[in-house]
């Protein structure tokens, strides 16, 4: 009941540079990672509780701020996962980010709980941060301070699979639109072009701008390729 509703605070304070560290803070081992990561996809509601309780626990500890964020990645982790799963076909959790106003924040997560709820989209991990503008580059990914909202979803690597992926990365990229917000451009490739424009309304002049600077096109890449020709389809 508490999905896109509730969800785990950290919030980290500054301490004298002289505060010892302890060796056996704690911190989730590999082996609960890829248990955790098993919760997610099979039992949700567990995995928030054991995620939770987690933090909770961790409450005081001290952490030096260059690593407070850092966290262990788990190299093949849904190869195993997949096979404890008994997956038809390959999967992976997919990466995107989408921002909207500030004040528009609590709308947008009850719109996406409901739209997400209705696809049966498989949601395994999601963060919240605040951004704050990007003055300095056309194609700006924050354009004021917003809320960023980022989601991983499951994805089968199989024709359905990735349809119904598709479908339901570009509702959610509808639903930040729809809040007066916008999404990061490159974590897929499946937003339309009317999105694109919408998002990115600097996308044209940024094409044009390349080509004039660049008119042999010395500099490229598979992401530019993919939007010139989105643009123009």
């Amino acid at each position: 009941d508490g999905f896109l509703d509730e969800g785990v605070f950290a919030c980290y304070e500054p301490v004298d540079g002289s505060t010892p560290i302890k060796a056996d803070q704690r911190k989730v081992p590999r082996a609960a990672w890829h248990h955790l990561a098993y919760l997610a996809h099979e039992r949700k509601a567990e995995a928030f509780q054991q995620y939770r309780k987690f933090y909770e626990s961790t409450d005081g500890q001290i952490y030096w701020s260059d690593q407070h964020q850092m966290t262990a990645y788990l190299d093949d982790y849904h190869a195993k996962l997949d096979r404890r799963l008994k997956a038809p076909c390959k999967g992976s959790e997919l990466i995107t980010e989408l921002y909207v106003p500030r004040p528009r924040l609590e709308a947008f997560l009850a719109a996406a709980r409901r739209e997400m709820r209705q696809q049966k989209a498989n949601v395994i991990y999601g963060t919240i941060r605040w951004i704050e503008p990007d003055t300095e580059t056309l194609l700006a990914w924050a354009r004021e301070p917003w809320a960023c909202i980022i989601f991983n979803l499951h994805v089968d690597h199989d024709a359905a699979g990735l349809d119904r992926a598709r479908g339901q990365f570009r509702t959610l990229i509808d639903l930040a639109l729809a809040e007066g917000g916008t999404f990061y451009l490159t974590y897929h490739r499946w937003a339309s072009k009317e999105q694109i424009a919408r998002a990115y309304p600097a996308m044209d002049e940024f094409l044009a701008e390349k080509q004039r600077r660049d008119p042999h096109e010395r500099f490229t890449s598979d992401w530019y390729r993919h939007l010139k020709a989105t643009m123009a389809s």
